[in-house]
Formats: C-alpha cells, sequence, structure tokens
C-alpha cells in the first residue's frame, strides 16, 4: 500500500470515528422537562434573580430572570429543562447558591463555560464583575441559604411561579 493510499484510509477510518461518536449518546441520558415562570418581589417583576432547582438525586438546573422575572431553566448549561420530580428552590441575585454537585452524575455533556465559577458559588466577595459588588442580597435567606422554597417538575410543560416578599 502506497503512502498516499495510507494516509486516505487513515483520515477515512478516523473521519467515520468521529461520525460515530457523534451520533451515539454517552447512554446516561437523562429525562427532562420544560421549567419556566416568573418570580416577583412584593407583587413587582424580579430582574437578573438566579432560579436553582436541586433535585433530590442528580444535578441542579439553573437560569436567571429577564426584566420582566422570567426564567427558564436549562440543565448543566447545556440542556433545558429540570430532572422530574421534587426540588429544592433557591433564589438570589449576584451568584447563584452552591448546589450540591452529584459526583455519580454522566459529566460528559459539561459546558465548561457555563460551569465555571461553581466553586465561588455564594460567595459575596466573589471575583465575578456581574455580581451584586458587594452590596447585599436584597432576596431574604428564606429563598436561598436557608430556602424554604420547593417545587414538582411533572412531565411535560411545568410553569412555576414564585411570588417572594421581601419581609
Amino acid at each position: 500500500m502506497r503512502c498516499k493510499d495510507q494516509i486516505s484510509l487513515l483520515s477515512s477510518l478516523m473521519l467515520l470515528t468521529v461520525f460515530c461518536f457523534g451520533c451515539s449518546g454517552s447512554g446516561t441520558e437523562i429525562q427532562l422537562e420544560n421549567v419556566s415562570g416568573v418570580v416577583t418581589m412584593d407583587g413587582k417583576p424580579l430582574a437578573d434573580a438566579v432560579v436553582v432547582f436541586v433535585p433530590e438525586k442528580g444535578n441542579p438546573s439553573t437560569a436567571q430572570t429577564d426584566a420582566e422575572g422570567k426564567y427558564q431553566l436549562a440543565h448543566r448549561g447545556n440542556a433545558m429543562g429540570a430532572i422530574p420530580g421534587k426540588h429544592k428552590v433557591l433564589i438570589t441575585q449576584g451568584q447563584p447558591p452552591a448546589p450540591e454537585i452529584d459526583p455519580d452524575a454522566d459529566m460528559s455533556e459539561i459546558d465548561p463555560e457555563t460551569e465555571a465559577g461553581l466553586e465561588d458559588v455564594g460567595n459575596e466577595e466573589s471575583s465575578n464583575p456581574n455580581a451584586n459588588s458587594g452590596k447585599k442580597n436584597p432576596i431574604p435567606a428564606k429563598y436561598n441559604s436557608n430556602t424554604t422554597l420547593t417545587a414538582e417538575v411533572k412531565a411535560g410543560e411545568n410553569t412555576i411561579d414564585f411570588k417572594l416578599e421581601s419581609k
């Protein structure tokens, strides 16, 4: 076999391997359900709040509210939705509180850019320029560090609104 033929064969095999891996799943895909809603504080939309859904088992889903207080959860930064079941919910501004990460979960689909900084989560002195510049979190602890919020994610579309009170 000539060198040129060997290179061509090798290139074809590499390309075939890439296509095979690209088409196959990791074998550990999880079921996610769409979750969206509106967060208000004292009856007004709460903009730029971070919403974190922490399931009983598995990794959390997060979102940031827009100017109208609307959010839509993303799981691990690259898939929309949340794991079905009961969740503890945390709502804060600035960096989200540190959710526990399931060490046994499939980590092959993590987007490193969206997952970066989880170790600094909840740290008021974070180096994140988008954090609240050292300002006290205006959202009471009962909605974040000492959360009393829970939600049930069911099959299908989920609209889960949160009506927070500042006092």
